[in-house]
């Protein structure tokens, strides 16, 4: 009753059957600036200007400062794996027999699984960090790798052949929030769920945008600004030392 996803895939084939029906991707177009005039919305990106009757912000983790609204509601929080190489029967037989998709129940936990050539996939926060680059993604990943010789001895010595990482998109309670303000449709704060939730959050505005039944569960949910954050979240390494220690107390 269960299944595992191949994220990456799942993007691309959402982004391949949007440009079947008609839609157009722009990558690498980061919105420097929005002014809004009677119904229409302008919006200058890296790539060129564009005029249109609704704008839906759905960035999360990486909304930028030009909506300073959703800044300071959304807390960007790096998420991170590492892949070994290719398990052997009796590594596999040893570490996950079932096949199975785990989690840890930890407050800073690990969540681990089979790719389909046989590597773990382990990944993990690792570190309360708000960036995602080469450098932040290696030390990660040696953490993570520590993580992973704590629950799998016998694979403290296994060769990890990729680490990579990005940005989670959380709230203060951990509840998405989707709805209209001040001109502008929005749906993100997936807090780590949005595989499920974005996906039928895009549904459910899609129609609310072309003025049918609207069906957003969400919808009058309040959303306060979290206090003292203005885009950046310094707070990350104190929140994530409370959690260790909660983690420690357990």
């Amino acid at each position: 009753k269960s299944a595992m996803m191949h994220m990456g895939r799942y993007v691309a084939g959402l982004a391949e059957a949007a440009s079947r029906h008609g839609a157009t991707i722009f990558e690498q177009a980061a919105v420097a600036e929005h002014r809004q005039a009677g119904n229409r919305h302008h919006l200058k990106t890296a790539r060129g200007s564009v005029t249109a009757d609704a704008v839906l912000v759905a960035t999360g983790a990486y909304t930028p400062s030009t909506f300073g609204y959703f800044r300071r509601r959304i807390i960007s929080v790096g998420s991170f794996i590492i892949a070994t190489r290719p398990l052997t029967a009796a590594e596999i037989a040893a570490t996950m027999p079932g096949n199975r998709t785990c989690v840890t129940s930890m407050n800073i936990g690990n969540y681990f699984r089979l790719s389909p050539d046989n590597r773990l996939i382990f990944g993990g926060r690792a570190r309360f960090s708000a960036t995602s680059d080469q450098r932040s993604d290696a030390k990660s990943g040696a953490i993570l790798r520590a993580s992973l010789a704590e629950i799998f001895p016998q694979l403290a010595s296994v060769e990890i052949d990729y680490c990579w990482g990005g940005l989670v998109d959380m709230t203060k309670d951990r509840f998405p929030r989707a709805g209209y303000h001040d001109g502008v449709w929005y749906a993100m704060g997936y807090s780590g769920h949005g595989a499920q939730l974005s996906t039928h959050l895009g549904m459910i505005m899609a129609d609310a945008i072309l003025d049918r039944p609207d069906r957003n569960p969400l919808n009058g949910l309040e959303w306060p600004a979290v206090p003292g954050h203005f885009g950046k979240p310094w707070f990350l390494p104190l929140v994530g030392m409370y959690y260790k220690m909660l983690d420690r107390m357990q």
